[in-house]
């Protein structure tokens, strides 16, 4: 039995994340004078670069995964790459890695998904190198100049921790009785609301109206102080 105010469904499970910054031989970061839009550009087609089965497969390899049981969500993979890439949400494996560009940044944010804690965080950690040895093969082959090869440096070091999905769902689930039930009052309370007044107006009894040729109360009092 589970134990009281946890759901049988609760699902909980570990996130890791790392944050890799494109850069170049000639870094324009330092330099206020300098353009980033090429390494913007070049992050952009990093990140698809990415998602595609190489750098996933080097990663799945150094964690001593299967590279089958990733779920990778991320922009379309360039032409000839490993298919397989998920555009959207869908969790269909234990494993989950997910490669964005951060805003108009040459940043890219590697968020994983795992069973636990350090499955996470080292499907996160692994990242970088693993676009280093890809890119490196790839400009070996092609003679890039060492001046005009693009480099990946970590933002820190791989973070992971336990998320709770049940939590966001009670919170969405308490918040929508919350108003469901303001809502109900304020369905039924308006029209009790119209029949007590309408009661109250009715038990002060119907309004005197004077018969004609009749005298107020003031006319009646002028009139007495005359004398005979």
């Amino acid at each position: 039995m589970s134990p009281p105010g946890i759901s049988k469904h609760s699902k909980v499970e570990a996130q890791g994340s790392i944050e890799i910054l494109v850069d170049s031989a000639r870094s324009p970061i330092a330099d206020a004078q300098r353009d980033l839009e090429g390494l913007v550009a070049r992050a952009g087609v990093f990140a698809r670069y990415m998602a595609g089965g190489d750098v996933i497969s080097q990663i799945a390899r150094a964690n001593g995964i299967p590279v089958n049981r990733i779920d990778v969500v991320g922009p379309e993979p360039l032409p000839g790459q490993a298919p397989g890439i998920d555009g959207g949400s869908l969790q269909l494996n234990p494993y989950g890695i997910s490669v964005v560009q951060s805003g108009n940044l040459p940043i890219l944010t590697v968020v994983t998904r795992a069973p636990t804690v350090e499955e996470a965080r080292g499907l996160a950690a692994a990242a970088p190198a693993a676009v280093r040895r890809v890119v490196h093969v790839v400009q070996t082959q092609q003679g890039t100049p060492l001046g005009r090869r693009v480099g990946f440096r970590e933002l820190g070091p791989a973070e992971a921790g336990l998320v709770d999905e049940s939590i966001g769902k009670k919170a969405a689930t308490m918040i929508f009785l919350v108003l469901l039930t303001l809502f109900i009052v304020a369905i039924l309370g308006i029209p009790r609301l119209v029949s007590a007044w309408r009661s109250a107006d009715s038990s002060q009894g119907p309004e005197l109206v004077p018969l004609p040729g009749s005298r107020s109360e003031p006319e009646r009092e002028a009139w007495s102080s005359r004398g005979p």
